[in-house]
């Protein structure tokens, strides 16, 4: 069995894609699917804070050997890397999720900051998910201002670099402003990805429970 591969980037940093990758798992476990989280890559990793990557192992079916790097300076991957005298080596975060995916039904990766966040020198998050060649990627963005630049930009950088966006998924900032609510529509009228939800915050358990999640659980078969 090899499992399928979903990875989950986003536009940016802090926007709520760790709080969707833990309710897509739950959902999928739920639906009886053996279903595994990974954050290969984390930055800004404190003493006695719960970590993302272990936020979505705390949601996922079954555990695996940790492989990934998890580096304290709250800066990019590659600078946090590079300041902390740590060689991030690609092939074995890639060889690792191969692994996983052997003893799953669906493996979930959430790449760290943005889609095209340096990762390592000379290779991005954009880089790094084609190499994964997953089945499915998805682009978390905030339902708020800005978010159609931001969309927008992405998913024309990522046609240019050859990496496909399989869908976007707006999540509700904390504060709502003017514009949420509405750029979904707005997004569909410039953007050829299709917009396979908006969904709320809440708890990830919450969330799983939402019938917005399982329209997009329902297009990620």
């Amino acid at each position: 069995m090899t499992g399928r591969l979903v990875i989950l980037t986003g536009t940016g940093t802090g926007i709520g894609k760790t709080h969707l990758g833990e309710a897509l798992l739950l959902g999928w476990r739920r639906a009886g699917r053996r279903a595994l989280g990974l954050k290969p890559i984390e930055s800004g990793v404190a003493p006695g804070v719960t970590t993302d990557a272990e936020r979505l192992s705390s949601a996922s079916e079954f555990h695996v050997k940790p492989f990934g790097v998890a580096l304290a300076r709250p800066v990019s991957p590659h600078l946090a890397a590079r300041l902390e005298g740590v060689t991030i080596d690609l092939e074995t975060l890639l060889a690792g999720v191969a692994a996983a995916r052997l003893s799953a039904d669906v493996v979930l990766v959430e790449l760290p900051g943005g889609l095209f966040t340096p990762l390592a020198p000379d290779f991005l998050g954009a880089d790094l998910a084609t190499r994964m060649g997953p089945h499915i990627l998805l682009l978390a963005a905030p339902d708020r201002l800005g978010v159609l630049h931001d969309v927008i930009a992405a998913t024309r950088a990522a046609a240019s670099v050859a990496a496909r966006i399989d869908g976007v998924v707006l999540i509700a900032p904390d504060v709502p402003d003017a514009s949420t609510g509405t750029n979904a529509e707005e997004l569909a009228a410039y953007v050829s990805v299709p917009i396979l939800a908006s969904v709320p915050r809440g708890s990830p358990a919450d969330l799983a429970d939402n019938p917005a999640l399982a329209v997009l659980l329902s297009r990620l078969k």
